[in-house]
C-alpha cells in the first residue's frame, strides 16, 4: 500500500468483508494482532492489512476507483498541455502587421494566475461543484458507483488534478514562446484603448518585473524601450525605430510567464498534495471501521462461551450436515488446495484460484469452466485446506460462480494436511458455518472416516 489513497481504499474494502464476520471473531484476530506487535506500540495499518493479506493468501489488485482518477487526470492534464500550445501560438501570431501586443499576454498570465487561486480555495475550502459530473462520467466509464471512501476527498483531488493540468499548460506555453523565438521574427509591443502614457505603462511592467529585475536586468523593460515600442491600430510599424527593439520583449516575457504562470501552479499543486495527503489521513480517522478496530486492538478478548454461531461449538452432528464427494469433472483447487488420494477420479489439470491469483485470473478461471462444462455436468466441487479460515474473497468467488452457473450446485471440499484423511471436527465445523452463512445452496463435503480408516490399514 504505498499511498495514502490506496490504503484508505484496502481498508475500506475490508471494512466492507469483515461486515460479514461475527464481532467475536474480529475482536479476537484483531487482538491476536496487537498483542503480537507488542502492548504499547502504535497500530500500523499498513502492517495490519499486509497481514491480513498474507492469512487470506491474496494479494491486493488495482482499485477501480483511483484506475478512473488516473485515466482522468492523464486527460486532464494532456488537454492542459495541449491548450498551452495553442494558446501561446494564437498571442505569438505576427504576420508582418501588427506588433504582438504585450497587454494581451499579460492579460492571460493574469487570467491563469486568478484561476489557480481560485482553484487552491476551492480545494482547501472542500467546494465541489463539478462533483455529479465527474461522478456520472465515472459511473458509466465503470459502470459501478464511486467508493463512498473517496467523497470526501474529491475536492482535494479534483483541485490538484487541475493544478497539474494549469502547470502543464504553463510549461508548454513557454516551450512554445522559446520555440518561436528561435524560427521566428517576432516583433512585441504595447497598445491599449485607455489613455495611459508610457511612464505609467513603464510601472505596471516594473510591478510584473520586480521579483527578477535586480539579478536579470536584460529580462526587465526600460523607460525608452516602453516609449519606443507603443503602437496604434491604424498606424504603420514605425520604421524609423530600430527593428531589433520590437523584439527585445521576449526576455521579459517569458520570464513574466514563468514567475506569474508557471511557479504559482507549482507552488499550488505542492499544497494541493499536502492538503490531499491531510485529509486522506483525517478521511481514514474518521472511517466508522478504524475506532472499532482501535478499540478491538485495545481490549482484552474474554471469551465467555455464550456466542453460538462463532464461539468454537460444533453443531450437533458434523458428519450429519456434510454431502458425499462428487464425481464431477468440474474442480477448482483455491489458494494451492490438492485433491490427490482423495477423488477417485482426479483431473489431470485441475483449475486454479485463490491465492496469489488475481480477480481477473480467478474470473478467467470460470470463464474456463463455462468451456469445459459439459449438458450432464451438475456440480461444482471447490477444493479448499481444511485448516485455514475461510475467507471473503472465497466468499466473493463462490457468489459469482453461483451468479455465472445457477444451475451448479457448489461443493466445498476441505481437505486435511494428510492425504486421504478426513478433516479435523473443529476445522470441519468452522466450513459448515461459512456454507450456512454463505447461502446459494453451497455445501460441504468431506471424506468417510470408515473409508479414510480402511484406506491407512
Amino acid at each position: 500500500m504505498p499511498g495514502h489513497l490506496e490504503t484508505l481504499l484496502a481498508f475500506d474494502h475490508q471494512y466492507q468483508r469483515d461486515q460479514r464476520q461475527s464481532p467475536a471473531f474480529l475482536h479476537r484476530r484483531d487482538r491476536r494482532y496487537a498483542l503480537d506487535r507488542g502492548e504499547g506500540q502504535k497500530p500500523d495499518i499498513h502492517h495490519w492489512l499486509g497481514q491480513l493479506e498474507a492469512l487470506n493468501g491474496a494479494t491486493s489488485a488495482g482499485f477501480p476507483e483511483l484506475r478512473f482518477w488516473r485515466q482522468f487526470a492523464t486527460a486532464f492534464i494532456s488537454a492542459g498541455a495541449l491548450l498551452g500550445i495553442i494558446t501561446m501560438s494564437g498571442l505569438l501570431f505576427y504576420d508582418g502587421g501588427q506588433q504582438i501586443n504585450i497587454t494581451v499576454i499579460l492579460g492571460v498570465i493574469l487570467l491563469q494566475l486568478v484561476l489557480a487561486l481560485f482553484t487552491a480555495c476551492q480545494g482547501l475550502a472542500g467546494w465541489q461543484p463539478w462533483a455529479p459530473l465527474v461522478h456520472s462520467l465515472q459511473h458509466r466509464l465503470e459502470k459501478r458507483q464511486p467508493s463512498s471512501a473517496l467523497w470526501p476527498l474529491f475536492s482535494p483531488m479534483m483541485a490538484r488534478t487541475a493544478q497539474a493540468a494549469g502547470l502543464a499548460f504553463g510549461v508548454t506555453g513557454l516551450l512554445t514562446l522559446l520555440v518561436s523565438v528561435v524560427v521566428q521574427d517576432l516583433a512585441f509591443g504595447w497598445s491599449t484603448t485607455l489613455e495611459t502614457s508610457a511612464e505609467g505603462w513603464y510601472r505596471i511592467v516594473s510591478w510584473v518585473a520586480a521579483p527578477w529585475s535586480g539579478w536579470l536586468p536584460v529580462a526587465t523593460p526600460t523607460p525608452d524601450l516602453v516609449a519606443d515600442t507603443r503602437f496604434f491600430r491604424l498606424e504603420g510599424t514605425g520604421t524609423d525605430i530600430a527593428g531589433i527593439r520590437w523584439g527585445a520583449w521576449w526576455p521579459f516575457v517569458a520570464m513574466a510567464w514563468l514567475t506569474w504562470t508557471i511557479l504559482p501552479r507549482l507552488l499550488l499543486l505542492v499544497v494541493a498534495t499536502l492538503d490531499l495527503r491531510r485529509k486522506g489521513l483525517r478521511a481514514l480517522c474518521d472511517h466508522p471501521g478504524y475506532k472499532a478496530l482501535l478499540w478491538r486492538m485495545e481490549t482484552p478478548a474474554v471469551e465467555t462461551g455464550s456466542d453460538a454461531t462463532d464461539s468454537g461449538q460444533l453443531p450437533v452432528d458434523v458428519t450429519s450436515n456434510t454431502v458425499a464427494i462428487p464425481e464431477t469433472p468440474l474442480v477448482v483447487c483455491w489458494a494451492g488446495a490438492s485433491p490427490e488420494d482423495i477423488l477417485t477420479k482426479p483431473p489431470s489439470q485441475p483449475l486454479r484460484a485463490g491465492g496469489n491469483q488475481s480477480l481477473q485470473a480467478d474470473r478467467d478461471t470460470l470463464s474456463a469452466l463455462a468451456g469445459q462444462r459439459s449438458p450432464e455436468d451438475r456440480q461444482l466441487l471447490v477444493v479448499t485446506r481444511s485448516w485455514e479460515p475461510p475467507t471473503a474473497e472465497l466468499e466473493d468467488f463462490l457468489e459469482e460462480a453461483a451468479e455465472r452457473f445457477p444451475d451448479l450446485t457448489l461443493i466445498l471440499l476441505p481437505v486435511a494436511s494428510a492425504p486421504a484423511q478426513p478433516p479435523a471436527e473443529q476445522a470441519l465445523a468452522q466450513w459448515l458455518r461459512f456454507a450456512d452463512r454463505v447461502g446459494r445452496g453451497v455445501h460441504v463435503a468431506a471424506v468417510d472416516t470408515a473409508e479414510a480408516l480402511h484406506e491407512t490399514d
